[in-house]
């Protein structure tokens, strides 16, 4: 279990702070060049939006690591114990619910967008859609537990 917060802690929030240094330093970099020295840095806003999309995406799996991805909390802790723990364990399978779709959207855009590419990089445009499947399918995982933790809670706190 150790390791898998580990690689969580890794993948949800030490990479995308690497990524928005990545964005900040490309981005910087790029208007100095263009403005100062009027020398724009070749591919420097392509990497920057791949930086930019990753660390959106592999955010979000840090955000469902920490439980904040739902705002419903204030409403949902008024109930009494058993349906509190019902009603998260009821939104959780809807979250990987979502995830799922969204997993099925992003197969879609990979299949259809393989033979783009970003013109200055070389890089093809599906790996953006790579990083939401990716974190998808890693809230799916998250969510289906959470919501499966939560059932057993709910038969346990009614016997």
């Amino acid at each position: 279990m150790r390791f898998i917060n580990w690689i969580g802690e890794l993948v949800g929030s030490f990479i995308p702070v690497i990524l928005l240094a990545l964005v900040i330093i490309s981005v910087g970099a790029d208007v100095v060049g263009r403005n100062v020295f009027s020398a724009p840095i070749f591919g420097a806003s392509e990497v920057s939006v791949l930086a930019f999309v990753w660390l959106v995406w592999l955010g979000v799996i840090g955000a469902a690591k920490r439980d904040d991805l739902m705002g419903v909390r204030y409403f949902v802790d008024l109930l009494p114990p058993r349906g509190r723990r019902l009603v998260h364990a009821t939104m959780n399978v809807l979250v990987a619910l979502i995830a799922a779709g969204v997993i099925y959207a992003a197969i879609m855009q990979i299949r259809t967008a393989r033979f783009t590419t970003f013109m200055s990089i070389g890089v093809p445009k599906w790996v953006m859609s790579v990083g939401l499947a990716i974190s998808m399918a890693a809230i799916f995982v998250m969510y289906l537990a959470r919501a499966w933790s939560e059932f057993r809670q709910v038969r346990s706190v009614g016997r």
